[in-house]
């Protein structure tokens, strides 16, 4: 009777273990994916940054401007910016 008990104890802590790795593992991955949406509006918020910047330096039509992000491509009324980890946003101008 006596290894009967302790089986069903181990039993029991074993599923409990799993269960709080579970748990675990999926606030883990929330985490995660709230990471990135907030890195996203960051880099999202650094273009405009950047564009902005390029509007009152009067940069012209196809000319590019960089800085230690990335660097502005203006096409017309839209400027293209291309951040060093490869992502490209591409934005219209406020003013025209």
């Amino acid at each position: 009777m006596k290894n009967r008990n302790s089986g069903f104890i181990m039993v029991a802590a074993l599923t409990f273990l799993t269960l709080i790795a579970l748990l675990s593992g999926a606030q883990l991955f929330v985490y995660q994916q709230k990471q990135q949406i907030l890195h996203s509006q960051i880099e999202y918020n650094r273009a405009i940054i950047l564009r902005n910047i390029a509007i009152s330096k009067q940069i012209k039509d196809r000319a590019t401007m960089s800085f230690s992000y990335g660097e502005v491509l203006r096409h017309g009324k839209f400027y293209q910016v291309k951040f060093s980890n490869g992502r490209q946003v591409e934005l219209n101008s406020p003013v025209e």
